[in-house]
């Protein structure tokens, strides 16, 4: 199979059990699960790509740097559990975005469905092994705690840049090298300009105010439609455009509504007084460790500016209130 893809370019995967994997129906459900949850019709500059491209992503990612067989299987399937809309279902059924968890926590069974678990079987593969992805030290390239990177947060990062404001960020790839079953960078200076992207990425995309507005009136319209029966759970991996064309034709007009503010244009003001009250999201920031001159070292050890910027983003992680303007 010859897969072309914007990071990693044109790469033949001979490998049977990843062609059957990409080829079954659970994996290519993920062409219609948006990466950040906000389909494509959200005005907005950042393209918007899919859960699909982001797991085959993490799976060339991981071929790229020597990773084995089954680890890239893994890779290629530690998003298989994500519904549409992606985290904004964990506000809408944990009420909460500060862990992000949902989907890790049915991973598992995901994994366990007779399709997948079956191709995995006549590979020689254990589905309850790649079901716990990174428990037990597992695929230690793949996840890692943060404010580890691993091929995860590498993949959706660089791949943030080329479709938002950076088209070669690709580069990135040539000061990474694996040490120690984990991905570190090959100077300081690569280091930080990649932990500064994705801080830009949390600080003005995933975390930023807007996103987490829209995250709020979608997460909304979700759970009331849920709770009157216009849609069921089974139905949360649907297409996205399914689901809203559901809530738009049978919902609620407050529903309707929550649909129109989340994927319309948004006009708002952060005011104390402000009657919509934003949760925390989840912690996203990296600190990863170098190389050089023969000595590991993280960057945050040695970079008292990248430690500003770590601590001024934690502390501007909080709860707010915001108004919407007429």
């Amino acid at each position: 199979m010859l897969l072309n893809d914007v990071l990693y370019g044109s790469v033949e995967v001979p490998d049977e059990v990843l062609v059957e994997l990409i080829e079954s129906k659970a994996v290519q459900r993920l062409r219609w699960a948006s990466q950040h949850g906000l389909p494509l019709e959200v005005p907005s500059e950042h393209q918007e790509y899919t859960r699909f491209e982001h797991s085959v992503g993490v799976m060339l990612l991981l071929r790229r740097f020597g990773a084995s067989v089954e680890e890239q299987v893994a890779g290629l399937l530690h998003d298989i559990s994500h519904t549409a809309f992606s985290h904004v279902i964990d506000l809408t059924l944990l009420g909460s975005s500060e862990r992000e968890n949902y989907n890790d926590n049915t991973l598992g069974e995901h994994i366990r469905q007779p399709e997948i678990k079956n191709i995995l079987l006549r590979h020689g593969l254990d589905s309850e092994k790649i079901g716990k992805l990174g428990e037990d030290g597992n695929y230690r390239l793949l996840e890692r705690v943060l404010p580890d990177i691993c091929a995860d947060r590498i993949d959706y990062a660089l791949r943030e840049g080329v479709y938002w404001y950076l088209p070669d960020a690709k580069h990135y790839l040539d000061y990474l090298t694996v040490h120690d079953q984990e991905f570190i960078f090959t100077s300081k200076s690569a280091a930080k300009s990649f932990s500064e992207h994705y801080l830009r990425c949390y600080r003005e995309y995933w975390g930023g105010t807007e996103w987490r507005i829209r995250y709020y009136f979608l997460s909304k319209a979700l759970r009331e439609a849920l709770k009157e029966g216009v849609i069921g759970t089974k139905d949360l991996y649907l297409k996205e455009e399914e689901l809203i064309g559901r809530i738009r034709k049978n919902g609620t007009l407050e529903e309707k509504r929550c649909i129109s503010l989340a994927l319309g244009n948004l006009r708002f003001e952060v005011n104390d007084d402000g009657d919509i009250l934003l949760g925390k999201t989840k912690k996203r920031y990296v600190d990863p460790k170098f190389i050089e001159e023969g000595k590991v070292q993280r960057l945050s050890e040695v970079d008292e500016s990248f430690r500003k910027q770590i601590k001024e983003e934690s502390e501007r992680n909080t709860e707010m209130r915001v108004r919407l303007l007429q």
